[in-house]
């Protein structure tokens, strides 16, 4: 189970609570952005979210409802809710509560205020400040654990009493959610467009974001992908666009995997859209060590580093043979696995290499 991160504004947030929904934008643009599509394509059904709300703090928590669709695609103009919200939220997904809590945590005791130790900082979302993007943000188990500590412990009356038969706002002026009235989504159930059929219509030209897009809404699901992100049993965290290190580098893919015993693996995918190149070893070796340093229980048994990339007949990748080889060498994490794909048929194909 992932936490997500949405980001909402004061205008915004109480229609959110209403209506319970959250969403991804891109500003003014009409275009259908790519990055916003695999980030809200992560969230899968009983997924918690928690609602940052810009320059005030955090509030949760929030499940993805079960719905068909899960990601809503708000095609038309000026999109349900357009005018209240004061902003276009290209794709949504519905909620429901799960243990809302009235008060929230200030941006400043979640983020800004150190803690005593640099393990504790929530570094995905400082990050992400940072960056000044990113609508929906995946935070690590262990972070999302400190985030819903500090808002309980800023409610010592405890959460809500939310139902099906109570609904939700918020008071910009007390800065509180309260109980409301229920109101129900009456928008467009419209699908997003298909990940698949978009990557194949671009399979010849740059295609990576689409490739993400795949991953990040077929991790777990399509069997295809299960020998890279993990059988559906084990995947208990998936995320996209990972921030790691304040060069703002992004992995791609980041999965964590549990056994029954709860041993964990921590899988670091790296996407190309084209074929695997020399110097491969500079960027995985950035990431193995941020992994290590940063995600409590990730050490060199554990953290599996993996290349996905596309094939083409005819390009040389003796260079980058060379550099797994000469990383695998220095035993920072299990050795690094390699898949390239194709189009076949208007679908991929997955076969890992064995170097």
């Amino acid at each position: 189970m992932t936490t997500h991160v949405f980001i909402v504004n004061a205008r915004s947030f109480p229609i959110h609570l209403k209506y319970l929904f959250a969403g991804t934008t891109a500003g003014d643009s009409r275009a259908s952005w790519t990055p916003l599509l695999a980030d809200i394509k992560r969230v899968r059904p009983r997924d918690e979210v928690i609602f940052y709300v810009n320059l005030v703090g955090f509030y949760g928590t929030f499940r993805v409802a079960q719905a068909t669709p899960l990601v809503l695609h708000e095609s038309a103009e000026p999109g349900y809710l357009r005018d209240e919200l004061g902003v276009r939220l290209i794709y949504r997904t519905l909620l429901e509560p799960a243990t809302v809590y009235p008060h929230g945590v200030s941006e400043w005791d979640a983020l800004e205020k150190l803690p005593v130790y640099a393990k504790e900082v929530i570094w995905s979302l400082i990050y992400r400040k940072l960056k000044g993007e990113r609508g929906c943000t995946p935070i690590f188990p262990h972070e999302a654990s400190r985030l819903m500590n500090m808002i309980k412990d800023a409610n010592p009356d405890g959460p809500l009493a939310a139902s099906k038969a109570k609904g939700l706002t918020w008071d910009s002026n007390t800065e509180r959610i309260t109980l409301a009235e229920p109101a129900t989504y009456k928008g467009a159930l419209t699908p997003p467009p298909n990940v698949l059929g978009e990557l194949v219509k671009r399979a010849n030209k740059a295609h990576e974001a689409y490739l993400e897009a795949y991953f990040a809404e077929q991790a777990g699901i399509d069997p295809k992908l299960w020998p890279i992100c993990g059988e559906p049993e084990k995947l208990k965290w998936l995320g996209n666009q990972v921030f790691c290190g304040v060069g703002m580098q992004k992995i791609d893919i980041f999965t964590i995997l549990a056994d029954e015993r709860n041993n964990k693996e921590f899988r670091i995918i790296e996407l190309k859209d084209e074929p695997i190149q020399g110097g491969i070893y500079k960027q995985l070796l950035r990431y193995i060590n941020w992994t290590r340093c940063y995600i409590p229980d990730a050490i060199n048994s554990n953290v599996q580093p993996i290349v996905v990339s596309r094939r083409i007949n005819g390009i040389e990748t003796t260079d980058a043979i060379a550099d797994l080889r000469a990383l695998n060498k220095m035993n920072e994490s299990k050795v690094v696995r390699w898949f390239e794909y194709w189009l076949e048929k208007n679908t991929l194909v997955f076969e890992e290499v064995y170097y």
